[in-house]
């Protein structure tokens, strides 16, 4: 499977700023632990807390391969204990742009998972003040 679509990578982008005053790498991990146990509420009793946690696996895995510091960065619990470490050190752009790609391959993941409808909605009512893409905006970018 490939990355998540550009669309994707950017709307989880808008996600982690939403409400940041800097985007600092603090906030950016907190609003990445912040999302997970949000995303954990709605979606493990639909799914289960093992398939939750095996789509984030996942998802890191996925956005390791542009930002391999990353490695196999654990995010157990919804807990950001791991990802803080990994991003010590880097640029906070480049933090920035990790923690979206695994914000966004997990949302990517979802829709193929549980389907587009319920998994954008369900995103969508976490986050109401980030506009969900359209449809047409990521379906040509996806793979068959």
């Amino acid at each position: 499977m490939t990355q998540a679509p550009t669309t994707f990578i950017d709307f989880a982008g808008r996600i982690l700023l939403h409400g940041r005053r800097k985007g600092s790498i603090d906030e950016v991990t907190a609003a990445m632990e912040q999302g997970c146990q949000a995303l954990h509420g709605r979606l493990a009793p639909l799914v289960g807390s093992a398939a939750f946690d095996a789509l984030m696996g996942r998802a890191v895995y996925l956005a390791a391969r542009n930002f391999a510091f990353l490695g196999e960065t654990p995010i157990a619990n919804c807990s950001a204990d791991g990802l803080r470490q990994a991003v010590e050190g880097h640029e906070r752009r480049e933090v920035t742009d990790a923690v979206a790609a695994i914000l966004a391959n997990f949302i990517w993941l979802l829709v193929i998972f549980i389907g587009e409808n319920l998994g954008l909605r369900m995103v969508h009512e976490i986050w109401p003040g980030v506009p969900v893409p359209a449809r047409s905006s990521y379906r040509e970018e996806a793979e068959p």
